[in-house]
């Protein structure tokens, strides 16, 4: 392997690092705001401080609290020297991490029964003044900033590279794997397998519909053109090459539902592989996706979540489940059960804007509270 390659893996290996400290330290400071939220009323933690839950809980709160702590600060120092390469949304990060572990002083402080924080001697934002002076004199910044480019771009073509995998790996080998493998194999062996050739209940009720509207057919062209009308034996034997036809569709139908049970499940299995072997590129993945999502404007993230909420949970949105629901009953050659799709469509989407509107309070209203102002003034106050 050439020089240029050894620095380049190098270089994305430290920006895999470099993204994991992060993700793991703002996690650590969401946990530790929520901790503070619910159990403590929004204030500091206290190990003094007795909460009306039983003690063993309040002991594994503070647990989880000083872990959460402990990896802020391991966070906070590993990446205070490499903010030129962190981006707008990163750096909004880090000052999250930097601002949980401020509260809660040094080391010591942290695991005495008081937490004390003495103030500043300069307002924070001319602090800010000086360190940006600083920054922008520092000979290194070029440099830092260089870096902080080729990490994002490294972090980039892995997300892409990632991302195509999940979406190309499963397409492929479910098509490959239906055309040359699970189709042979299946018409082989359905004649000596019954399970293969189940009677599919929703495809002779079509079938016996064409069947009926074919015999009208015949009918009707025998009135239309003044001619005799066919006598029984002729109909009999018309209908008879008809249903053998219908017959043999359905069978080949059949098949088909059969097919797609097995293809999609080496596709699912394909997608399972990849999410096993590329864990470490995934989580650069979820970095770049939120930074996507995090870095817009507050008027387009109310209104993606607008869209997303009218689709899926909104007034009209019965009608595309519904439609959705047939469409993988057909795949699957399985009857459509109007009582199982009207409980589905009474349930699930109540269920999913439940968990939709727990994620605004909980995440997106500590993490960006004014796309939330935006998002209410966008519906009305609602």
């Amino acid at each position: 392997m050439s020089r240029r390659n050894w620095i380049n893996l190098f270089s994305t290996n430290q920006s895999i690092e470099l993204s994991s400290d992060l993700e793991r330290g703002y996690e650590a400071a969401l946990l530790i705001q929520s901790l503070e939220l619910e159990y403590y009323g929004d204030r500091l933690i206290r190990p003094d401080l007795k909460l009306s839950v039983p003690r063993a809980v309040q002991a594994t709160i503070l647990r989880r609290f000083k872990t959460a702590l402990a990896i802020c600060r391991n966070s906070a120092a590993n990446l205070s020297d490499q903010r030129g390469q962190l981006d707008s949304q990163e750096l909004r990060q880090l000052q999250l991490i930097e601002s949980v572990v401020s509260r809660y002083g040094s080391r010591r402080s942290s695991v005495s029964p008081t937490i004390s924080r003495s103030p500043d001697a300069l307002p924070r934002s001319l602090l800010g003044v000086f360190d940006r002076i600083r920054l922008q004199l520092d000979p290194s910044t070029e440099d830092n900033v260089v870096a902080g480019y080729r990490r994002r771009r490294d972090s980039t073509l892995i997300s892409l590279r990632v991302l195509l995998l999940l979406i190309l790996v499963p397409l492929l080998v479910q098509q490959i794997a239906g055309t040359y493998l699970i189709s042979p194999a299946v018409n082989h062996f359905s004649p000596e397998l019954p399970f293969l050739s189940y009677p599919k209940p929703k495809l002779e009720e079509r079938a016996t519909e064409k069947l009926r509207l074919y015999k009208q057919e015949l009918e009707f062209d025998a009135f239309l053109n003044g001619g005799q009308p066919l006598d029984d034996l002729q109909l009999r034997d018309k209908l008879t090459e008809k249903a053998t036809e219908l017959k043999h569709d359905a069978d080949e139908e059949s098949l088909k539902a059969i097919k797609n049970v097995f293809a999609d499940f080496a596709g699912l299995i394909a997608f399972a592989v990849v999410c096993l072997v590329s864990r470490e590129e995934l989580r650069v993945l979820r970095g770049f996706i939120d930074e996507a999502v995090y870095g817009l404007s507050d008027s387009a993230k109310a209104f993606a979540i607008i869209l997303f909420t009218d689709i899926f949970v909104g007034y009209h949105s019965p009608e595309g489940w519904r439609v959705l629901l047939d469409g993988v009953a057909e795949h699957f050659g399985l009857p459509s059960s109007e009582s199982f799709v009207d409980l589905f469509i009474a349930t699930f989407p109540v269920i999913l804007a439940t968990i939709f509107k727990y994620w605004i309070f909980r995440y997106l209203n500590r993490v960006s509270p004014s796309s939330v102002a935006t998002l209410k003034g966008m519906n009305g106050g609602g």
